[in-house]
């Protein structure tokens, strides 16, 4: 019998060959393959049998998202092709291959002290595309990818997410079969036609998830299992857990943060939180978007005018940055000059100027490039430690505020009327 022939995925820059099945959802399927160097990676492409021109739309939009994503908590597209499959061109993308999905985690068993940590990189990669105006409308555990030996984890299969302008590669418009992907984890308003899905129908998929990574089941009905049936420890995750799923989306915390400020103040030291940068990337809340930290500051060009030598910077110094410069300056033991008065540089926004002597000249230059790096580092740990303050702060207003209604609910249970 002549051996089948192996399958061959081409893209412009590389061949990919079939080596297994993984899985396939509502259009798609997707495939392990190997490169030619024999790398593994996971291959999705349209299913030959269901493509229409929606689902051909929603592949490119999918596509789009992933490829110019770069969080570390979403999968990312590195590759693309077409590929001809029973006659029909389909398109295909190649994403890294993770061995282990949420629901595989799951039958195996998750340890209760494992599960927060765990959900706090889902909160991550769902925060992240938030933050773009994009939510998931189809989170499951299947959609969830992880290499525990690499403590990785990523959200994957926007199929039939909603994307903002930004990253619509072409308009399509939403029908009901897409608004409602998985029955399961879907939220009341994805079940009816004519209701608003937003952000808040993936929090709702979350508040399924969280109960069911620690109990196993799904919360059904109105006496599911409870997290703290199963991991007393975790009992406050319950009331967080209710409000999640509430029927009404105005009743459930109306974004990512709301929730990761509700773990926080519980003492989840892993949960951080997030923002969008300046740069329109996602970056811890409290990293710096300073921008003498993240370029810092060197010499364009040199002149001497008026016996001063002038320092031309790549950009403007703040006063922070100058009295930690000058710091530096006076924390060294020797002089640049004969006389202490004409050891003072000055600034002005992206200016330096020294009194110089030509027998002194090179060695202003070289005392003021060794300041300059030290000004840059003492200002960058200047920045972090704010930041840190300013971080620990926060995190401790939060625990106060849950101590406080503690005490609150424990003295009204034992007032008698």
């Amino acid at each position: 019998m002549a051996k089948k022939k192996q399958r061959v995925f081409e893209s412009v820059f590389n061949t990919y060959r079939y080596s297994g099945e993984v899985g396939s959802g509502g259009s798609g399927i997707v495939v392990k393959v190997e490169d030619e160097d024999e790398n593994t990676f996971a291959l999705k492409y349209l299913n030959p049998d269901r493509i229409t021109s929606d689902k051909l739309k929603r592949f490119k939009n999918e596509l789009s998202f992933c490829e110019n994503n770069e969080h570390a908590n979403i999968i990312k597209v590195i590759d693309r092709g077409y590929t001809e499959t029973e006659d029909v061109k389909c398109p295909f993308y190649v994403m890294p291959y993770y061995p282990e999905t949420l629901r595989r985690l799951m039958k195996t068993g998750i340890s209760p002290t494992d599960v927060l940590p765990f959900f706090s990189l889902i909160l991550d990669g769902i925060e992240a595309a938030h933050f773009r105006d994009i939510w998931h409308r189809d989170i499951k555990p299947e959609n969830i990818l992880s290499d525990p030996a690499a403590n990785a984890l990523v959200i994957a299969d926007f199929g039939i997410a909603h994307f903002e302008e930004e990253f619509l590669h072409t308009a399509v418009a939403t029908r009901q079969q897409d608004r409602l992907a998985n029955f399961q984890y879907a939220a009341p308003e994805q079940r009816g036609p004519g209701e608003q899905v937003d952000r808040r129908a993936d929090i709702y998929a979350l508040g399924m998830i969280l109960n069911e990574m620690f109990t196993g089941k799904l919360p059904q009905g109105t006496k599911f299992q409870k997290v703290g049936d199963v991991s007393p420890d975790h009992a406050y995750l319950d009331s967080l857990i209710d409000l999640m799923l509430h029927q009404n989306p105005d009743h459930r915390p109306q974004d990512i943060d709301a929730i990761k400020k509700e773990l926080i103040a519980h003492k989840s030291a892993f949960v951080s939180q997030q923002r969008l940068s300046q740069l329109q990337t996602v970056v811890p809340k409290y990293e710096s978007d300073d921008p003498l930290v993240n370029n810092p500051v060197s010499v364009v060009s040199l002149d001497i005018q008026g016996g001063k030598l002038i320092f031309k910077l790549s950009q403007k110094v703040n006063q922070d940055w100058i009295n930690i410069f000058w710091k530096q300056n006076t924390a060294d033991g020797s002089k640049v000059m004969m006389h202490s008065e004409t050891n003072i540089f000055d600034f002005d926004e992206d200016q330096a100027t020294h009194s110089v002597e030509e027998q002194n000249a090179q060695r202003i230059v070289d005392y003021f490039k060794s300041y300059l790096e030290l000004a840059n580092q003492g200002y960058k740990k200047f920045i972090e430690k704010k930041q840190r303050r300013k971080e620990r702060q926060e995190r401790e207003r939060l625990e106060a505020e849950i101590a406080q209604e503690k005490r609150r609910q424990r003295i009204l249970g034992n007032l008698k009327i």
